[in-house]
């Protein structure tokens, strides 16, 4: 039972967002991964009908030019090194600290082939991380044991944050993880959509050696409409850039709160086609604990498949259009309030 769920957790692909094949990610490379342990897929549906915490799993992506060759390279490791200030480790191990080991640590990369300036990214920036409360040391073992295992024959550097990555967001524990793309046979890294959710299950498996409770779950396991905002999308917008995205968002807004008329979910069908799905895997598999005597784990999965059901499709235009509009017809009910009192 343990693999058929295994098997249909990594493998799920939702109706509403198409995901690419990631066979060929690991193609050309001499040794792979080791796989996930027998069972993780019934660890991780249990922990998320629990209400455990998600590991987050990110691939940040800046559009300068800056960003590629090595000289994007050394800028990242600044970043995440607060310019030498944070102690920084690589794939042997060692310890980097301050401006001259990381500059000596870049030398070396450079004798690999790569060119002070190019037109192409040379390292994948990774950033794993935790909620508030998680304790740091062990994201960073985590992080550890999870880059050893999954960039196997690539050189790599990574450091551990624990103030907050967005303004507004609480402080909370943070690797950043610098992998060079190219591994020692020339291959280039290409994750895909599916390879970053083995990513995160892969990193739930080690937090959970760390003794962490944690989830790794895609948004529709959990009935979660709406995604999460884009992270540069996002910085930028913070820094007062709108970007042509949320000038398009903005303009949409406020054509939608001029006629009255909320954003429709242009998904619904498929999405409620894909919810349909799930529920009754989780009946399925909840049936078959029952069978082999797992009676509370078969409760569980049960519940959690009827808060699923009832979660809403709500998405993320749309509660922005919600927001807007009781925002803007708020003060006006409650000065009409305060004029009923005063009559």
């Amino acid at each position: 039972m343990n693999k058929s769920i295994d098997d249909w957790l990594l493998d799920h692909k939702t109706r509403a967002v198409r995901t690419k094949d990631s066979g060929g990610f690991l193609f050309g490379r001499k040794k792979s991964p080791p796989p996930l342990k027998p069972g993780f897929g019934l660890a991780n549906l249990r922990a998320a009908a629990l209400k455990q915490p998600e590991v987050m799993v990110k691939i940040t992506r800046r559009k300068s030019n800056a960003s590629n060759g090595l000289k994007g390279i050394r800028n990242h490791l600044d970043y995440i090194s607060r310019n030498g200030e944070v102690e920084v480790e690589n794939q042997d191990g060692e310890k980097l600290n301050g401006k001259k080991a990381l500059r000596n640590q870049t030398k070396d990369w450079q004798k690999l082939g790569i060119p002070e300036k190019g037109k192409r990214r040379e390292a994948l920036n990774i950033v794993l991380s935790m909620p508030a409360g998680t304790p740091p040391q062990a994201v960073k073992d985590a992080a550890r044991e999870f880059a050893a295992e999954q960039f196997q024959g690539h050189q790599y550097a990574f450091a551990l944050h624990t103030d907050s990555e967005r303004p507004g967001e609480p402080a909370h524990p943070h690797v950043h993880l610098c992998v060079l793309i190219r591994d020692e046979f020339g291959q280039r890294l290409n994750p895909r959509k599916n390879d970053l959710f083995e990513w995160r299950l892969r990193f739930a498996e080690k937090m959970r050696e760390q003794g962490v409770p944690c989830a790794a779950t895609r948004r529709q396991h959990r009935g979660v409409t709406r995604k999460g905002e884009n992270f540069v999308l996002h910085s930028m917008r913070k820094r007062g850039y709108a970007g042509n995205v949320h000038k398009e968002q903005a303009k949409a807004l406020i054509e939608a709160i001029k006629t009255g008329n909320r954003p429709a979910h242009i998904f619904l069908k498929e999405a409620v086609a894909t919810r349909s799905e799930i529920v009754s895997e989780y009946a399925k598999i909840a049936r078959e604990l029952y069978k082999c005597g797992h009676k509370t784990e078969a409760r569980l999965l049960s519940k959690f498949a009827t808060d699923v059901t009832k979660a809403g499709f709500t998405t993320q235009a749309q509660a922005i259009f919600d927001k807007s509009v009781h925002d803007l017809y708020q003060p006006q009910s409650q000065n009409s309030n305060v004029a009923d009192i005063e009559r």
